[in-house]
């Protein structure tokens, strides 16, 4: 790569002092990881064949699994624990004390908040925001925050805001800018502002695809095998 500005994900893990980091992981320059937010915390531990790109900062205290992929400048604070084969795209702020199982894809200007739990594969579409307080300094006694629980193959739409303290059930689908401001029963199909919950039509009625939510690579990982792939689908306008 001869281009001054180009950027080359690379393997050498001795700058970071404070991470232990799995084989095959590859790290772009100006990543952090293992950032040392206080003296005692511990390290960053990040699994094997992982990408870490431009601009994030992982902090200590963070365990992630296999097959994790971040964007650029995302930022993922102390006691989050994220499974094999997770994403999380541009932008996005996990606020720490943050659980994920495996395959859960973040898309880019998310923003998930402490106490928030993912079961498996779930994707979270873009500029989705989740809460973990309803009435934010404006109580006497403050209770501890407690952000939402998600099921396991639930899909939440793009621009979505996602209430404090609730729970969506199993393979609900979030439609795109719905604000969810109660809890979800299982296999729920939910819209509007605030959303309103039905059965999931017949058509939503199954669990989300894996090819979505375990991917070892992304488009524009440096190991695709042939850019000529990702293309314009044909048919479609030249």
């Amino acid at each position: 790569m001869s281009e001054p500005d180009a950027i080359e994900a690379g393997s050498d893990y001795s700058r970071f002092t404070n991470a232990a980091i799995g084989d095959g992981t590859l790290i772009e320059p100006d990543v952090a990881v293992g950032f040392r937010y206080h003296k005692d915390c511990g390290p960053a531990r990040i699994g094997s064949h992982c990408i870490l790109r431009k601009g994030t900062i992982i902090y200590g205290d963070v365990t992630i699994g296999d097959y994790f992929q971040s964007g650029h400048y995302v930022v993922i604070r102390a006691k989050v624990e994220i499974g094999d084969y997770c994403t999380v795209l541009n932008h996005s702020a996990l606020e720490g004390l943050v659980r994920m199982g495996d395959g859960v894809r973040i898309m880019s200007h998310c923003y998930i908040p402490s106490r928030t739990w993912f079961g498996n594969h779930v994707f979270v579409g873009p500029g989705v925001t989740f809460l973990n307080d309803r009435l934010p300094g404006r109580v006497e006694e403050m209770e501890t925050p407690r952000g939402a629980v998600i099921e396991d193959d639930v899909m939440i739409g793009g621009g979505s805001v996602i209430m404090a303290g609730i729970r969506i059930g199993e393979m609900s689908f979030i439609a795109a800018g719905a604000v969810v401001t109660r809890d979800l029963p299982k296999e729920s199909f939910a819209a509007g502002v605030p959303a309103l919950a039905r059965p999931l039509p017949e058509k939503l009625r199954m669990r989300n695809n894996r090819r979505l939510t375990i991917q070892p690579v992304d488009l524009w990982h440096p190991r695709t095998a042939d850019l000529r792939s990702q293309d314009w689908p044909p048919g479609w306008p030249e």
